[in-house]
């Protein structure tokens, strides 16, 4: 028997249900990002421990989101969902307790430092089922000619959580370091509950013919991920070295850091979800443009950020860069969801996902070299390489790339 399609309320509910999940996995995002260097510092780790932490994080995240991915083309969207969310919940968890006794003495050394990776690590493994899954359901419900502007919702939904986060990590530091961790592990939770009881997916996977897997070198797709990967390592590195680079260039206390890296972080945020609800939403943009136009962005930022030595400059650098990078994630996400057909949506989402993640990996360590020749060296490296990633989109003719006809029709996707 055929399910009742759900009523536009309903689906309205759905979306703010699925966007509120993705808020907290942004929040959580960027508070590690803020509070974890800080600390570091003060338990003596070293910096490039606490960027393989990140790495370790992404490494999984890109392994085994695009797995994610197509398994939800087959079984759903929800379960995979739920999955994500809730090991980031435990992630999250254990992290802020791992640091807990790292902070009080009671774990140090080697086996802080390795269970500080395994923690993080769920959420790479476990974490990384969610936007995928998040991305493709959107897709199921939107035409071809919004699918860019769908996408973005997602993306502003995470940008949201990355501009409340530090703000909301500097809020809370005061009663305890660990309090955001806390704070946004428990929303978390809250969500995971919210998208099993009011998140629907009244329509069953279709039954399909086996296909070939969607190959990361599929030459619909190719050129989208190749572009992911490259802004990724452009997009990771000021939020994974913005802690220390505040600290290092204006000579910053570790204790008196986190309100100004707050401060630089939500201003890009900020001017990310600007992007995101304004210039895409609003105006609609094909992914091409906002593939062209977010690395020039980008560029700009960069470079003034790397001749910066003053808290106003820098942070306003931050805010071009992430002008652009909420250009990026639509760009690149929409652009392969419309290069694919229908049944192909979650595998797509999977793999833009996972190239766009590979810069959490790469990242630190091009980062880490191009720091030690000093920390203006770093943003001058990215700019160069955002010039380079705006060129190839002016000349890569692939990135306009339309789905037939036949696809488009399918692409509809249920409303349900």
């Amino acid at each position: 028997m055929q399910p009742e399609p759900s009523s536009p309320r309903q689906r309205q509910i759905a979306l703010a249900v699925l966007l509120a999940g993705v808020v907290c996995t942004g929040m959580g995002q960027t508070i590690v990002f803020a509070v974890l260097p800080p600390i570091a510092r003060k338990i003596g780790m070293g910096d490039f421990q606490v960027l393989s932490i990140f790495m370790l994080s992404a490494l999984f995240w890109v392994l085994i989101g695009p797995f994610w991915g197509r398994r939800s083309d087959h079984y759903g969207r929800r379960p995979f969902i739920i999955t994500g969310l809730s090991g980031f919940t435990v992630s999250m968890i254990a992290f802020a307790t791992v640091l807990h006794f790292g902070l009080t003495g009671a774990i140090s050394g080697v086996a802080l430092y390795a269970l500080l990776l395994a923690t993080r690590a769920i959420y790479g493994v476990i974490g990384s089922a969610t936007p995928g899954a998040a991305q493709a359901y959107i897709a199921d419900r939107t035409p071809p000619e919004r699918r860019t502007a769908g996408m973005s919702a997602f993306s502003a939904a995470f940008g949201i959580g990355a501009m409340v986060g530090p703000a909301f990590a500097g809020a809370v530091v005061a009663l305890d370091p660990l309090a955001p961790l806390y704070a946004v592990a428990a929303a978390a939770a809250v969500a995971v509950a919210a998208v099993f009881f009011f998140l629907p997916e009244r329509t069953p996977p279709k039954e399909r013919a086996p296909r070939p897997k969607l190959s990361p070198m599929d030459r619909r797709i190719r050129p989208f991920l190749a572009y992911a990967m490259a802004t990724g390592i452009v997009t990771s590195i000021p939020v994974q070295f913005i802690a220390f680079y505040l600290i290092d260039r204006l000579n910053l206390q570790s204790a008196d850091a986190l309100q100004l890296v707050g401060v630089a972080l939500s201003a890009s945020a900020m001017a990310s979800l600007f992007s995101q609800l304004v210039l895409v939403q609003r105006f609609n943009l094909l992914p091409a443009t906002l593939m062209r136009a977010g690395p020039v962005l980008i560029c700009i930022g960069h470079a003034i950020i790397a001749i910066s030595a003053e808290i106003g400059p820098l942070v306003f650098g931050m805010l071009l860069s992430g002008l652009g990078a909420g250009m990026l994630i639509p760009g690149y996400a929409g652009g392969a969801s419309l290069s694919v057909t229908a049944d192909e949506q979650g595998s797509a989402a999977g793999l833009s996902n996972a190239a766009g993640a590979s810069g959490f990996i790469f990242a630190p360590i091009l980062g880490h070299f191009f720091y030690s020749f000093g920390p203006s060296a770093l943003f001058v490296a990215t700019a160069t390489l955002a010039g380079g990633c705006a060129v190839y989109a002016f000349a890569e003719k692939g990135l306009e790339r339309r789905p037939s006809a036949t696809e488009a029709a399918s692409d509809a996707g249920p409303v349900i």
